[in-house]
């Protein structure tokens, strides 16, 4: 089973002139798991072997503070990531914004139990109608959220 996953300390965001930017947190992390278990597509982000930046929008759960999601090994952007795991993600929110910067990875069938893939399988459907198979999942670095058009609220994420 995986670790659970330890939400490091928020941080107010490197100023950029005028861009009004905060001098100390304005978010806690309920803004982001609350934005992404709402949103119903994630824009995954890789890149391709020339450097080329492949987005793809996908269907994921977010469970447990990190992004799931399915898709075919054959799928190009599944293909960048098992060459390449570096992604960004984000729901298609520009009013509410969370960018996960990170690494993914598929989910191997010994890192949950039997209830746990229960659970995920049971989730996806009821939030899909549909059966999703095999699950990737972000380990996230880096983690940049802000509110509506006000950059004054930017928070920002920094993970081991």
């Amino acid at each position: 089973m995986r670790s659970p996953l330890v939400i490091p300390t928020p941080e107010a965001p490197r100023p950029v002139p005028g861009y009004g930017m905060p001098a100390r947190p304005a978010l806690d992390w309920s803004f982001v798991a609350e934005h992404m278990a709402a949103a119903r597509y994630y824009w995954v982000n890789t890149t391709g072997a020339a450097g080329q930046p492949h987005p793809a929008p996908l269907w994921g759960l977010w469970r447990g503070d990190r992004l799931h999601f399915d898709g075919s090994p054959e799928t190009r952007w599944a293909r960048n990531l098992l060459a390449r795991p570096a992604v960004a993600v984000h729901p298609p929110d520009a009013e509410n914004v969370v960018i996960i910067e990170g690494v993914a990875r598929p989910l191997g069938d010994d890192e949950l139990t039997t209830a746990e893939w229960a659970e995920l399988d049971a989730a996806y459907l009821a939030k899909y109608g549909t059966a999703g198979s095999p699950y990737w999942f972000v380990e996230p670095r880096l983690v940049l959220a802000w509110q509506g058009v006000d950059l004054g609220t930017m928070t920002r994420w920094r993970f081991g």
